[in-house]
């Protein structure tokens, strides 16, 4: 009698297309799932943003003329003001946020925002701006602080409390387009990370101290002012982070009415 051979089918490698379908809606319902959390937390940071904003704006009422208490108040009151925009941002994470451009130089944003965040990071924080450049754009400053913001915050929890450095600087590329730069000499990234920096979630934080919003928002506002994003970085060496904007006229051509911040 002659041996039958039985062929048994090979198993697939590719996952069959209900498994992906699977992987694909459990991604959909971890990202609603986020998105009512975030949701939830903007609410009650906007609530307790209120409560400050509330109690700041009383003690400046109170204290009109004292020029000690206003340097502590003033910078509380931009704070909040900084909070309620990025719970804006927040907000319309799933669509586009109402932008206010105006004219502006990024030297007088930048050295405001330094001033600010000096009180709060304990590094080495230095603003370099190019004597030569201005950096004249039509932007929403609050966006354009924003962006800073996040970048000075990202180079803070990358770099060590001793010996930390994070400089701020103001320049033009050569093509004379105007840019925002942040360089720290921290844990710097690897070319894998840095192919996920503007992944929405992707975060390298230890849980609960990233969102992985961050850079996502950066990325977004700037595409939508027409600029870009340069990243350079290694392991072990630091990261520098360019934001390109796209230029401005030198001067105003409202005439002083949309300078930011307002000529005194």
């Amino acid at each position: 009698m002659r041996a039958t051979k039985v062929i048994r089918p090979r198993p697939s490698r590719r996952p069959a297309a209900g498994t992906r379908l699977d992987a694909q809606l459990r991604g959909i319902q971890r990202l609603v799932m986020q998105g009512e959390l975030a949701a939830t937390a903007v609410h009650e940071i906007s609530n307790l943003q209120t409560i400050v904003l509330f109690n700041a704006g009383l003690l400046k009422e109170e204290h009109k003329g004292d020029a000690a208490v206003a340097r502590h108040v003033e910078p509380l009151l931009h704070a909040a003001g900084l909070v309620a925009a990025l719970c804006n941002q927040l907000r319309n994470l799933a669509r586009p946020p109402e932008a206010h451009p105006q004219w502006l130089e990024l030297n007088a944003v930048a050295r405001r925002t330094h001033t600010l965040l000096q009180r709060i990071i304990p590094r080495d924080l230095l603003f370099e701006p190019d004597p030569g450049v201005t950096g004249s754009v039509i932007a929403d400053p609050g966006q354009v602080e924003q962006m800073l913001i996040n970048l000075v915050l990202n180079a803070r929890d990358a770099t060590p409390a001793e010996g930390g450095r994070i400089i701020v600087r103001v320049g033009a590329t050569r093509g004379r387009r105007p840019f925002l730069e942040v360089e720290d000499n921290g844990t710097g990234m690897t070319p894998a990370v840095k192919a996920r920096l503007f992944q929405k979630f992707f975060t390298t934080k230890a849980p609960g101290h990233g969102t992985g919003l961050g850079l996502v928002t950066v990325h977004r506002l700037l595409e939508g002012m027409g600029g870009r994003i340069e990243v350079r970085s290694r392991a072990g060496r630091g990261t520098r982070i360019r934001l390109v904007y796209p230029p401005a006229p030198a001067a105003d051509p409202a005439g002083g009415a949309g300078l930011y911040p307002p000529n005194p």
